[in-house]
């Protein structure tokens, strides 16, 4: 569009001097200079994504549990006053988040919420309190990270994430997570091949207005957030009836209604149940 000059006269294009950004602009110099550093972090960043940081692939084989009992250990409010020390020599044990602290013996921690503000960061930040960063510190397992950013933390081993729901199969390609670590503990489970696996804590629901059987989650976990758990254990299950697995769910009470029921007397009382 052509424009008036001051005379009345009008004023042609050509008085339209365009800003040029050349190779010699300070920002694209910048740029240029920065550039080989930026593709590096993304490209670190994209290896970590299929290839964590720290493997846990690397020390622990696929199926190597096969056939043995394993414990998994969530955090619901039915383990409230629990003994764990009968759970000590009774089978292999993955505990979920905060519960390496009621049983340290355990051969995993499992968890999934890495940052700053969650899980990890809590218990390195000492917010949880001294004994939790000790009893951290003083763990004998096998920590693990379902690593979904390609964090790069060394004191964890890593497993990447293949996805909501499925069976895992292999530690290298990764676990179904199911958005909860008790579905990505339950996972790694199955990856190791344990045969039966026992639920702990898998409550899917409220106890007298608690979500767990310990403190350190700032927002409660609310109603629709359980029913997506249920849901989201219901159609594993679905997977795991065309497979030779039994998952079993040792809180008669529990809101995760689709894995057969028993006890834990059932199953430590004589020595021969499962």
């Amino acid at each position: 569009m052509q424009g008036e000059g001051a005379g009345g006269e009008v004023a042609g294009p050509s008085l339209i001097k365009p800003m040029m950004i050349t190779q010699q602009h300070p920002m694209v110099r910048a740029l240029l200079r920065n550039r080989p550093k930026i593709m590096e972090q993304k490209k670190r960043m994209l290896h970590h994504q299929v290839h964590p940081y720290k493997p846990f692939s690397e020390v622990m084989s696929d199926g190597a549990w096969a056939g043995q009992r394993c414990f998994v250990i969530g955090g619901g409010p039915s383990l409230e006053g629990f003994n764990f020390e009968r759970l000590r020599d009774k089978g292999k044990i993955i505990v979920a988040n905060r519960a390496y602290e009621w049983a340290p013996f355990a051969d995993i921690l499992f968890f999934m919420d890495g940052s700053n503000n969650t899980f990890y960061g809590l218990v390195k930040n000492g917010k949880l309190g001294p004994v939790a960063l000790q009893s951290w510190k003083d763990f004998k397992g096998h920590k693990v990270f379902l690593n979904i950013m390609g964090r790069q933390y060394s004191d964890v081993y890593s497993v990447r994430s293949r996805g909501s729901l499925g069976i895992s199969d292999s530690l290298a390609s990764g676990l179904y997570h199911g958005s909860n670590s008790g579905f990505g503990a339950l996972n790694l489970a199955l990856t190791l091949k344990a045969n039966p696996i026992y639920l702990l804590g898998f409550d899917g629901k409220f106890k007298a207005g608690k979500s767990h059987f310990h403190s350190g989650y700032g927002r409660p976990i609310g109603e629709r957030t359980f029913k997506s758990f249920v849901r989201g254990f219901e159609r594993l299950n679905q997977l795991l009836k065309r497979t030779n697995f039994r998952v079993i769910n040792l809180n008669p009470d529990s809101g995760i209604r689709c894995f057969p029921f028993m006890t834990i007397d059932e199953v430590l009382g004589n020595g021969q149940a499962g």
